[in-house]
């Protein structure tokens, strides 16, 4: 598991390094105002990349593609609890998970599935709009900005999210790695216990290829 650990974190050294070399916006809000016109339409992508989940007692470790066509999902996880292949699938009907084993589960949603099969609570929802450096709409919020207006941090739905990196394509600036982890987990720590929930649940996001659709 140290492995993977410092890869990761030699991985956010380096996004902090890479910032863009440009001068810092003079006015961060309307910067961040002009971005989510931008990026709230956007709502089909081909995303790979990695994802890496730790808790107080275990860790593991995923290549990741999610390719979303507006309201439908599909998102392979393939390593994760030494299980293989892990395919998650979400659209208006509701959610189905296929494990390697062919073996389906199905719920109303991403987020019931993944608790099922895993025992962990993950913001897959959240993660939805996160991925595209947005706060999810309509659902209480703290964020910071950075020097040209895009989010840094995001407290929402109970996590803290980090924004360790951002890579540019075409007219759009888009999070390239992320790390989240539960927001104020010392102070949740008995209730998310007797919940069935590890408040020391972390993971962190590592986006390779980032194909935005239209």
């Amino acid at each position: 598991m140290r492995g993977w650990l410092a890869a990761l974190l030699l991985a956010a050294l380096s996004a902090c390094a890479a910032m863009p070399e440009r001068p810092p916006v003079g006015d961060r809000d309307a910067a961040w105002l002009a971005r989510t016109r931008d990026l709230g339409p956007l709502d089909s992508w081909e995303i790979r990349g990695r994802i890496a989940l730790r808790t107080a007692d275990e860790g593991w470790q995923a290549s990741l593609l999610w390719l979303r066509a507006k309201d439908r999902h599909d998102i392979d996880l393939v390593g994760p609890l030494g299980s293989g292949h892990v395919r998650l699938r979400q659209d208006a009907s509701g959610a189905e998970l296929r494990d390697s084993a062919q073996q389906i589960l199905r719920d109303t949603s991403a987020e019931n599935l993944l608790q099922r099969a895993t025992g962990w609570q993950l913001p897959v929802n959240g993660l939805g709009y996160w991925i595209r450096g947005l706060p999810a709409p309509g659902v209480a919020s703290v964020r910071e900005l950075d020097e040209w207006g895009r989010l840094r941090t995001l407290r929402q739905l109970g996590w803290q999210v980090e924004f360790l990196g951002y890579e540019r394509l075409d007219s759009l600036e888009l999070p390239n790695k992320l790390f989240i982890k539960r927001a104020d987990a010392g102070n949740r720590q008995s209730l998310d216990i007797a919940a069935g929930n590890d408040p020391t649940l972390e993971f962190r996001v590592v986006i390779d290829r980032w194909v935005p659709r239209h």
